[in-house]
This record gives structure tokens, sequence and C-alpha cells, in this order.
């Protein structure tokens, strides 16, 4: 009697593999035989019951609704082995002293990747940002908390149509506190990396964020400060870059 799981048999399958040549190349898809082997070890060590449906998809990650065994929601974010720049991941990874022991090669660096992601995520909520919760990782896959309900993901504040005033002045507070207490810098910060979730601003995509030591700290912070007071600017909130640039800075929660 065979009692291989599904996902088992397919990534075992001399058809599957010989038809598409996984191994080898990926041509811009997720489920390379690397990620179905990740998933079908993740999906054991978790105790996932099932993978619901897709939540967000880019060039370098989709991220899934997933359901466990004890009827409880999380989102499963897959990085994709084929379109994660090994260049582009460097400038993010080199100078941030908490990597500095890590071997990384382009072989690798997606999982280093999905690892710093998960230390962010840990190092922001543990400074009293909203953020999702990590609850693990393994090669290029993170686990943690679904922000949302049973009819569909948290918005991102770009979506909104109202609220802008008070969710600027909780997103300068966040900014405020992941510099200074979690001593973290986004690096790409914008309202497409900020969802509305329980009246509040949650940052999310943070595998890019560097320690406010990294030798390019300060231009990325710069850079987010930019992105974020364009953005309210332009739904007529009272935002000064310089201002607020000042503010995080100053180290002083006014």
């Amino acid at each position: 009697m065979n009692d291989k799981s599904a996902l088992k048999q397919l990534i075992e399958s001399d058809e599957f593999s010989n038809r598409l040549n996984l191994d080898r190349k990926t041509y811009g898809l997720v489920f390379d035989k690397r990620t179905l082997n990740a998933i079908y070890e993740v999906i054991k060590k978790y105790d996932i019951d099932y993978i619901d449906f897709p939540i967000s998809s880019g060039k370098e990650s989709l991220i899934f609704n997933i359901k466990l065994r004890d009827k409880s929601t999380r989102a499963l974010k897959i990085y994709k082995m084929s379109t994660l720049k090994f260049s582009n991941t460097m400038e993010y990874i080199k100078g941030d002293y908490r990597f500095d022991r890590e071997k990384i090669n382009r072989s690798n660096v997606v999982y280093v990747w999905a690892q710093k992601e998960y230390t962010n995520l840990e190092d922001i909520r543990n400074s009293g940002v909203h953020a999702p919760k990590p609850y693990g990782f393994y090669k290029n896959i993170l686990l943690m908390s679904y922000l949302g309900t049973s009819r569909g993901p948290a918005p991102q504040i770009k979506d909104l149509q109202t609220g802008f005033n008070e969710i600027y002045l909780k997103l300068r507070k966040a900014i405020w506190t992941m510099y200074n207490r979690a001593n973290i810098v986004h690096a790409d910060l914008s309202e497409y990396n900020i969802l509305y979730y329980r009246k509040d601003p949650y940052i999310i995509d943070v595998g890019q964020s560097v320690s406010t030591k990294h030798p390019m700290a300060e231009e990325f912070l710069k850079r987010d400060i930019k992105n974020i007071s364009t953005f309210f600017l332009k739904k007529g909130i009272e935002c000064d870059a310089a201002e607020l640039y000042n503010y995080v800075k100053g180290g002083i929660d006014a």
C-alpha cells in the first residue's frame, strides 16, 4: 500500500521532473523541485492541513493563506528560487552585522533571505511595532501570522479611502520605534508594504530591512521617509519629510 502524500508523489514523479526540468530551470515558477521538497517538510513540521488561497504574488515571492490541523490560520511566504537576485540581495545583507557569520553564495542566498525576514519580524514585534508574527522558517519558506479575515487579507493602506491622519500618526511612531528600539530600518517602506489591520498599520515585507549600523542605513531611512511623506501628502495630510526625519533621528519620542 502506497502511503506517500500526493505532494511527495508529485516530487518523486519522473514525468514531473523530466517534462519541466525543474532542478535546473524554473522559468520564474515558485514551485521548482527544491521548493516542493521544502513545502513538504514545512507541512510535516508545522502540522499544516492544507494550503488554501494565494494572498499576494510578487516578483520575488508568493504568499498563501494556509490552515493548520488545529483549524488556525497562518500565512506561508515562499521566496522564488529563480527571481531573487543575488546582486540585489547582497546590498542588504552585506554590512548587516547580524549576518556576518553566514557564508552566502548564489545557491543559498534565498535561504538567508528567509532567515533575515524572520529575524527582522521578531525584532520589530519585540519593540512593540505591529507586524506579522513569525512562527518559523525552512529553506526558502517563512511561516507567519495571517493578517485578515475569512473573506480576504487586510488591505494595503494605498487602497483605503479615509483615516489617513490617524494612520500617519501611528506609522510615524512605528518608524521611530523601529529605528530607536528595534534598531532596524525598513529600507523599502511605502504604501505597498503597510497593511491596515484591526485599526492599526502593520509593517510587512521586511526581508531587506537592515540594522541601523548598516553602512547604508542612513540612505535607506531617508528613502523610506521620502516615500511615506510623499504618499501622505497626496492624501492631504500635513507631513514634512525633514521634520519626520529629525523626529526619528532625535531619539526622543514626542
